[in-house]
């Protein structure tokens, strides 16, 4: 999954320092919870298929209670390609 987060310098300032036996910075863990727009996570395709595969059951309940008739549509038209064949 990819989300694009966005990290003030000033929270990372506070956690690092430089080292002069190490000659780098080194940080302490970074803990903090950032609000993301659900517009703007990417899925990769195993992404989805992990959570198809975790949440099958309850996508189909959604499909079934909220989106029967394009479903319904979409298994008729899959259907008669099929058959077309």
């Amino acid at each position: 999954m990819i989300v694009p987060v966005h990290i003030r310098y000033h929270e990372l300032e506070e956690l690092c320092y430089y080292d002069e036996w190490e000659k780098g910075v080194i940080c302490d863990d970074y803990n903090a919870e950032h609000e993301v727009d659900v517009d703007d996570v990417e899925f990769d395709y195993i992404d989805l298929e992990d959570i198809v595969g975790e949440y099958t059951g309850d996508i189909i309940e959604i499909l079934l209670s909220d989106y029967k008739e394009k479903l319904l549509s979409a298994l008729k038209n899959q259907k008669n390609k099929v058959t077309q064949k």
